[in-house]
């Protein structure tokens, strides 16, 4: 019987990514999570993908300015920051937090969520509210929903979009991250965590002084299992393996000291000190003046 049940949930899945696929791929609708998207995850589609995987091994750990040969290397778990700044995992720290209600209580309902509260009162229209800069800061005025890195682009690109862990945010879209936290959790719990060389937390390091971050580009919401489990299991997830990611980023390694190089810098859209600013909001707390 359940194994009817698991090859009718592989059907229901297999024709759901179908009409996703031709929606997306050829009619070129843009991607909408949607009440089939959630069926979706509520099927939790992605645990057929880990059935009989081997987890990729890592046997490289970084440290601060350590020579990099391999697209792969383990990270210490307390040196993830997010896309968006660190504030994704310190401080306010919604997916985290989020994660961690999930971990007590996987019945949670969504308007009980941290996420739920926070996307309702953080709703930040610019960088300034967003990463909180100074009033001075030439940066501020960008829009949040606009991907810029002064130490990655030129110029802001407005066609270049990104929508951040913050509000306004449809509840079907906190829904979505939800389910995709609970099912992390249970399939860390059935198959273990088992990335592979295409699926896996990507980002690159960020340098600055004598530390390092590593910047999430994909796979938020694993990072913020792993450190859930991580807090309330100290023995596990100290190392975490990633790859660089090639596509979001040119460079594995963005260096504090080459900040008169940066793109935004040298193409004089900003000036030092407002890309200094606007870097320090992914140093984890740490002032890097």
């Amino acid at each position: 019987m359940q194994y009817l049940i698991s090859f009718f949930r592989l059907i229901l899945i297999k024709i759901i990514l179908f009409i996703q696929f031709f929606k997306n791929r050829i009619l070129r609708q843009p991607f909408k999570i949607t009440k089939i998207d959630l069926f979706k995850h509520r099927l939790n589609y992605y645990s057929y993908r880990l059935k009989g995987r081997k987890p990729l091994t890592c046997s490289i750990n970084y440290s601060f300015k350590k020579d990099i040969t391999n697209e792969f290397l383990n990270i210490d778990i307390n040196k993830f920051i997010g896309y968006n700044g660190s504030y994704i995992y310190e401080g306010e720290a919604p997916l985290l937090k989020t994660a961690i209600e999930i971990y007590s209580n996987p019945e949670i309902n969504v308007e009980e969520s941290f996420l739920y509260h926070f996307c309702k009162n953080f709703q930040p229209q610019n960088y300034g509210e967003l990463y909180k800069l100074s009033k001075v800061n030439s940066l501020r005025k960008i829009s949040s929903f606009i991907d810029f890195k002064p130490w990655i682009d030129d110029f802001p690109n407005c066609n270049k979009k990104s929508k951040g862990i913050f509000g306004p945010i449809d509840k079907i879209e906190i829904k979505h991250r939800i389910l995709r936290i609970k099912n992390l959790f249970a399939n860390i719990e059935k198959y273990g965590y088992v990335s592979d060389k295409n699926d896996i937390i990507k980002g690159y390091l960020l340098l600055m002084n004598n530390d390092y971050n590593f910047l999430i580009t994909a796979g938020h919401h694993r990072m913020a299992v792993l450190k859930t489990i991580n807090i309330f299991n100290k023995e596990k997830f100290n190392d975490i393996c990633v790859k660089f990611d090639n596509k979001r980023a040119t460079q594995k390694i963005i260096d504090l000291k080459n900040i008169n190089k940066w793109p935004a810098i040298a193409s004089k859209y900003c000036s030092k000190e407002d890309a200094l600013e606007f870097f320090n909001k992914y140093s984890l707390g740490k002032s890097i003046y």
